[in-house]
């Protein structure tokens, strides 16, 4: 049986930070409450079943828990955010590192990009800039944070190697030394290294330098499938050599490509995708992410990116083309966008007009599967 891990967003309860620039006791609930149908047939706002809960509560964080395992995932991967030497929005984090329920697992993926006000059209209206080790002793602050996790018996680990993700590892300064001192500290701490996947969105042009010392890829969907078979190739090009200069250059640049109005895609054509992507790349296994949905007008309004054309069938046969790909190179996973990604409409969790739905197709999808 396939183990599937679902992406975790730990952004429904306020912060002190959030209150600041966003107002008292934001979360992204706000924004999907707020969200309005933009044409006929558009569903919008999405409502959870399970009401508009605040993940700093434990009772929550373990029902979660509990549902995902009732459904045969075997757990979340959860975004990490490191700014200045320190975590934020880890309470979540936190609750699952000391959740009693055996069957669960987690792992970390390191969301490392800056915070901006792109939501409301100033994507260089920077809030927290990401930014990374100067020194060995920066390095070793981010691994004494990271090893209470690794040492839970609830997260993922391979052949003792945690499993470890990085969302943009191409602006990640110094990488390979970056993952090299991370890894040995990891050893030093009686594991056997790291298992390192590597996040891929887009092509970019220095690509093996970047993924040569990662376990794995992962095909960011829909981010990867829409950046490379769904847009003209002069574009594709274009952006092959935007994405490998510093952030606060592609945040200014990118405000003359971006189209304004909703952009709307075919879910026909992210399958068909999907069919397309291969499976190794550099010799590393590739895994292709799913997502059963995409809406982001919660957080862009009219100028959201959306779907049309999803159904649960379809989801489901997405994960069949995800099962058909692995073969004996790769790890028994597969990923999905997202657990409970609201404000984007990539959820897993039931909401009121399909309720469980979604995860009961799934979870038969699971029971019956099986890696080559």
């Amino acid at each position: 049986m396939v183990n599937v891990f679902a992406y975790y967003f730990p952004q429904f309860y306020p912060t002190k930070e959030n209150s600041i620039w966003w107002g008292e006791n934001f979360t992204d609930w706000i924004l999907v409450q707020q969200s309005q149908s933009l044409f006929k047939g558009h569903q919008q706002p999405h409502v959870p079943l399970n009401g508009y809960y605040n993940q700093s509560e434990i009772e929550v964080v373990n029902d979660q828990i509990n549902l995902a395992v009732e459904y045969g995932l075997a757990g979340f991967n959860v975004y990490h955010y490191w700014f200045n030497n320190k975590p934020y929005l880890d309470i979540p984090l936190q609750h699952m590192s000391r959740s009693k329920n055996e069957k669960f697992k987690f792992f970390i993926t390191w969301a490392n990009e800056s915070w901006t006000r792109q939501w409301i059209g100033k994507p260089h209206d920077i809030l927290l800039k990401q930014t990374y080790a100067n020194s060995h002793d920066e390095v070793v602050k981010h691994y004494v944070y990271l090893r209470e996790f690794f040492h839970s018996p609830r997260y993922s680990k391979i052949d003792n190697k945690p499993v470890f993700s990085i969302y943009r590892p191409e602006m990640v300064k110094m990488l390979n030394e970056y993952m090299d001192k991370l890894n040995q500290l990891a050893i030093d701490d009686g594991f056997d290294g790291i298992h390192w996947l590597g996040c891929r969105s887009y092509h970019f042009k220095n690509e093996y330098d970047i993924y040569k010392g990662f376990n794995g890829i992962i095909n960011f969907n829909p981010r990867y499938i829409s950046n490379t078979s769904m847009k003209a190739g002069i574009e594709i090009r274009f952006k092959s050599y935007l994405r490998v200069l510093p952030e606060f250059i592609q945040h200014y640049l990118s405000k003359f490509f971006s189209k304004s109005g909703v952009k709307i895609m075919s879910y026909d054509q992210f399958i068909d995708g999907l069919l397309e992507a291969e499976n190794l790349c550099y010799g590393k296994p590739v895994y292709q992410s799913i997502v059963p949905n995409w809406d982001n007008t919660a957080r862009y309004n009219r100028n959201a990116t959306l779907f049309v054309g999803t159904t649960k069938e379809k989801f489901l046969h997405t994960f069949d083309i995800s099962l058909s790909k692995l073969t004996h190179v790769h790890e028994n996973f597969i990923f999905i966008n997202a657990w409970n990604e609201w404000s984007e409409s990539a959820y897993l969790e039931p909401d009121k007009k399909n309720q469980h739905s979604l995860l009961l197709g799934l979870k038969d999808k699971i029971l019956k599967s099986t890696h080559n």
